[in-house]
Order: C-alpha cells, then structure tokens, then sequence
C-alpha cells in the first residue's frame, strides 16, 4: 500500500488542546514488567520503541490509584509519590520522539485476586472469573476513592503526562457501579441511571478540578457490557453524556465486555477465528450520542487497512491498537512509507501477550520475540559474519533465520518440504486458525528480502551440510510422532493429528482424539472434524479439555464444541485398545471404565524431537545447536523464541 491509502490514520488530531501526529493509539494494557508498581527499564525501553515507530498517542496501562485494589502481576500503581520518576522517565522517552503520552487510572474493584485481603465494589457480590466476595464499599470509601483518582491524575500530570484517561469499563470498579448486573445497591449510589453514575461522575468532577481546564480528560468504557442483564449499547448511550457533562471530557475510548464473565472476556479480547473490529459499529454509536467528543475504538483493530476503514467509515476518530503494535511497534511508520506490507502481523493467537501475562511474565510476541526484550536486542554488540546452515523451516528455523541475517551473516536455510512454514501451514488448515497462514507469508517474505538462500524440497544430510563449508549448523527440523505404547495399540485404527486435520477424510464418523497435549491441536482437530459431521469425542487427563490453552481461546473451544456436540472426557487416559474399542482409565478413581466403540483414534502428543542429525554432525567436528522442537517439543512461542535466541547469540 502506498501512504495515500492511510490519509486519515496518517492524519494529525488535537484533543483537548493536545496535538496528535496521527490517529493510531496504542490503547492502556497490562505489560507484567514492573516489580514494585513502578516503570523499570524494561518498561520504558518497551514504550520508547512504539514512540519511535509513530506512535500518535500511548496510553500506559492501568494504574491503581488506592491499595484497595493490588492487581494483577506487573500493575502498575499510583497510591503515592513513589511512582513519579517513573512516569517521568517514560513520558520524557516518548516525547523524545514526538509521541504522545496519557495516564490511564483505575481500579479493579473485585476484578481481581487479593486472597486474603478483602475486594472493594458497589455490592456485596462477586464475579465468575476470581469468585471472591467483595466488601461493598462505604460512603467513606468512595469518597476516599475520588480524592485517590484526584491525587493520581496529580501525580501524572507532575510526571510529564500530557492527559488522564479513567477507566469506566471492562468489568472494573468504575464499571461496576455502572451496571445493574454488578451494583445492588439501594442508597443514593445504586438503583436508577442517576444514581448508579453517582461514583464514576463525581470521580470524573475530581479529577477534572485537580487538572484544570486544558488538560486532555477521557474516559474508557465498554459500549456493551456483552452479558444478559448487564448494560447494552442503548444503556452506555444515555451514561456516556451523562459522564460527558460531569467531567468536562474531551474524549470517550470505546471498548466493549466485562473481564468478569468468560465469554464476554473472550468476546471484547477476541483470540484468532473471530472477526476483526466486531465493536465498530458500537463505537459508532457512541459517537453519535456525544457530539463533539472525539471517539476512539479499540477492540481487534488489527492491521493499519482495518485501522483506516474505522476511520473512513466515520465510526471513530481514532483507532486503537494493542496486540499489532505489540506485535510490530513500527506499523505506524511502515504505514506512513508505504511498507504496510512488511508489518509482522498479530494473528491474535494470544500465546505470548496475554498468555505470558497469564503465567506471570512480561508480555512478548509469538511472531516478535523481540518485543518486551528491546533492551537486549538493542544492546546487541555488531556481529563478525557466519555462515549458518539452519536445518527445518518451520517457526524456529525461519525465525533464526530471519535473525541471523539481519544481524549480517550468511544464511542457507534447509527443509525437505518445497513450502517455508513447517507446522504452520498444518495449523492455519482449519478455517478459524487461517490467519497462521499470514505469519508464513510475512516471514517467509522478510527471508526473501533478507537474501537468506532456500534449498527446499530435499532431505539435508551430513554432506549435503558439508557441502555449505557452515561455521554453525542450527538444527530446527522439529518433532517426530511418539508411538502409543499398550496392549493392543497395534490393533487399532490410529491416525496422528497432523494427518487428521489434513486429510479428515481419513477418519471415520466416530472418532476418539487421545489429548495428551491439552493446547491447539487436539482442540482445533476436534472442532476441524465435528464441523464436517464427524462425531467427535476428546480425551484428556486433565481437569478440563484444553486446559493448557490460553484462557481467551479456552473459552472460545469450550463454546464451540458446545455448539457442534463435541464430547469431553475429562481425567482419563487410554490403557487397552482392541480395534476400535478403547478402554479408559479414570485417573482419580484408578479404576477403568467400560469401553467405548468408536471408527479412528486420533492421538495428538507432543512427540519426541527429530534430532537424528545432532550426534553425526558433532562427532565431524562441526558446531551444532538444536533449537525448537528438535531440542524439547513444546509450543509454537518456544519455537520462534529458540529460533530468535539461537540467532543473537551467535
């Protein structure tokens, strides 16, 4: 694309007063990378390097402005001073180059886990995500609560901050008393639209007194909270004026869902096999309930093409973006010159950003794994040219790759398929998971342009990597199927999954999946062949099927093969086989259970690593590294990310 197709995002906007160079916000989000509630390094080196790729306007993730609400592993929070040198740092390195930068206050209410200390909320209730009863908050506490929103929009603005944003959505506290789904209450604070906005105005009068006239003040909010009896579109079209008038605001940042409730958690972070911008038309509608407010929308907006349709259709006045500008920090910049074509995609696969944050680690991308490392990356001394022979192109392979030659060496790049993408092009056959489809196409491009040389379609053996005369040969050729070992399995009508999902022809109408992985493949095959009338059963010795899913797309599986009659068998694990007939074991009650007949026997295993090569290549002396499946079978994040250490460290 050329830079004229992006002549609206690419366009400047004033808010408030606050100059804008383009209409691309990276919307607030949870990094996991502070350790004390304050910005570290890592932090600041993250949020200068979308500054540095055109960034218009950055808004930090949500900072807790009152110990009441202690978060989620790396929140930051703004409970006193210490947090100003921080913000400080941050601010003056977007600023540095020509980004924007916003506070972004809030409170989890009982949207969150502080076992033992109490949750604060309007109601003595609770939420399906955490379960944890909240202590329903005196009139005491909420005016507490106004003057700690006041003192934290304070502390930005002495920080650098060029405007606050308050967080009215999303299932938190503000939210909270929104919704007649959340807020019981029978005092002048619960009840009626008035009074349920009572809190969330008088915060938003606060804070606007305490930062004056010609500050940028907004808010977010979920423009439909996405669950029965909670507030819909019509509902958030009456509140939005009246949070309008009580903060004096200059703009309202349309999101939509509640953390919550899982489908609707699920539905407002939407994970691949859902369609992009599904909330435009909501922000839309905002939009015009409140004339002369700048509207910005962010939910799925995921590529610059998507981000100017929002705009070109008059639903927003900016468009919001996390997940692609984690997944590529630059795609501003590359939009401007007209290199939208070489943006590293997000492909809302969920495994690196929220699926890290999940497990209490910094945020990173399955497709950049440089991204929550740009400290390292940066810091890289220049390297003395190689040439590196790298054996299998599928993730791990193409990353180091693609790393190995940007930082100056010679590539060849082995695979005995006549395609880049290994795996890859198995996961993007079902229709939903089609967007993988787009990661091997980018990254087999960047290696085109990377002068990386391609030898496909042929096994590499020990001469034919001799023949490359390598200075370190990287062995990428993934994993290799892990025979089911137990009496009668030679019997049995047995397919391994990759061939399931390519060919389900294969299968025949009632098919067993043995899930000894619990992650996309055993579920995507189940899903792949139940929707082409297949009746499907899915077996895992874990708690629940997929359990090792990330929780967006657990959710997402979980509805589906509701939908499509998918039946999961929980807790047990195949011991006996006689053709078709499979004996489970319950791995609770030890005991087995009766046999159940069914056509094919799916089996999807983490398998062992192909590493056949490793031993030959090192007793000739040569340097050889296993990375990705061929070192330890594990996902599709480990792959790229093996690939990509595997190449600085050279």
């Amino acid at each position: 694309m050329t830079q004229s197709d992006f002549s609206r995002l690419t366009q400047p906007i004033t808010i408030g007063g606050c100059e804008i160079r383009n209409r691309i916000v990276m919307t607030g989000h949870g990094t996991g990378m502070p350790t004390d509630g304050t910005p570290n390094d890592q932090m600041v080196a993250y949020y200068e390097e979308r500054a540095k790729g055109e960034v218009g306007l950055i808004m930090l993730g949500t900072q807790q402005v009152h110990p009441s609400s202690p978060g989620i592993t790396g929140l930051l929070t703004c409970y006193d001073d210490r947090i100003i040198p921080g913000l400080k740092r941050v601010a003056d390195a977007v600023h540095k180059h020509g980004g924007r930068i916003f506070g972004y206050l809030g409170h989890m209410g009982m949207a969150s886990s502080a076992r033992p200390v109490a949750l604060w909320s309007a109601s003595a209730t609770y939420e399906q995500k955490f379960g944890e009863v909240a202590h329903e908050m005196t009139r005491a506490e909420i005016a507490e609560l106004v003057a700690s929103f006041a003192a934290a929009a304070r502390r930005n603005l002495t920080a650098g901050m060029d405007g606050i944003e308050v967080h009215c959505g999303h299932g938190l506290l503000l939210m909270q008393y929104l919704s007649p789904h959340t807020n019981f209450r029978t005092d002048e604070y619960g009840g009626s639209v008035e009074n349920r906005t009572r809190f969330p105005r008088e915060v938003l009068a606060a804070v606007r007194a305490e930062i004056g006239p010609d500050v940028p003040l907004g808010i977010r909010v979920s423009g439909d909270e996405l669950v029965p009896g909670g507030l819909t579109v019509e509902d958030m079209e009456e509140i939005c004026t009246l949070l309008v008038e009580a903060g004096d605001l200059d703009y309202i940042d349309v999101s939509a869902g509640t953390d919550g409730d899982l489908v609707s958690n699920m539905l407002h972070e939407p994970p691949m096999g859902l369609p992009p911008a599904p909330y435009a038309s909501v922000a839309g509608r905002i939009k015009a309930a409140c004339p002369g407010v700048a509207i910005l929308h962010a939910t799925r907006i995921h590529t610059a093409a998507e981000a100017e349709a929002l705009l070109a259709r008059g639903d927003a006045d900016m468009a919001g973006m996390v997940r692609p500008l984690i997944a590529d920090p630059h795609l501003p910049a590359k939009a401007r010159r007209g290199d939208a074509d070489r943006v590293t995609p997000c492909v809302a696969c969920e495994q690196a950003c929220f699926g890290r944050l999940y497990r209490g680690r910094h945020i990173s991308c399955v497709g950049n794994p440089t991204t929550g490392r740009e400290q390292r990356w940066y810091g890289l001394p220049q390297a003395t040219p190689k040439r590196v022979t790298i054996i299998g192109a599928g993730p791990s392979g193409m990353e180091a790759a693609r790393i190995a030659a940007l930082r100056g060496h010679t590539v060849t790049l082995h695979d005995e398929h006549d395609v880049l993408g290994g795996r890859m092009n198995v996961a993007r056959l079902p229709s939903w998971r089609s967007e993988w489809g787009r990661m091997v196409a980018h990254k087999a491009s960047e290696i085109d342009k990377l002068g990386v040389m391609l030898k496909l379609a042929a096994r590499a053996d020990l001469d034919t990597i001799r023949a490359d005369a390598p200075d370190v040969v990287l062995l990428a050729c993934g994993s290799k199927p892990n025979p089911l070992k137990m009496p009668g399995i030679e019997t049995a009508p047995v397919v391994i999954v990759d061939d399931a999902v390519k060919a389900p022809e294969i299968c025949g109408k009632r098919v067993l999946i043995i899930d000894n992985m619990n992650r996309t493949p055993g579920t995507a095959c189940a899903l792949h062949l139940a929707e082409r009338g297949h009746e499907v059963s899915i077996a895992t010795q874990g708690l629940h099927a997929g359990h090792q899913l990330v929780i967006q797309n657990l959710t997402l599986f979980h509805r589906r093969a509701a939908e499509m009659g998918v039946n999961c068998l929980t807790s047990v694990r195949p011991v006996r086989f006689d053709g078709g007939s499979v004996t489970l074991h319950n791995v609770f009650s030890r005991k087995d259970l009766p046999p159940i007949e069914v056509d094919t026997i799916v089996v999807a295993d983490p398998g062992l690593p192909r590493n056949e090569l490793f031993e030959p290549l090192e007793t000739a002396g040569i340097n050889v590294r296993a990375i990705g499946d061929a070192y330890a079978p594990r996902d599709i994040e480990a792959a790229f990310l093996d690939g990509y250490e595997a190449a600085i460290a050279l």
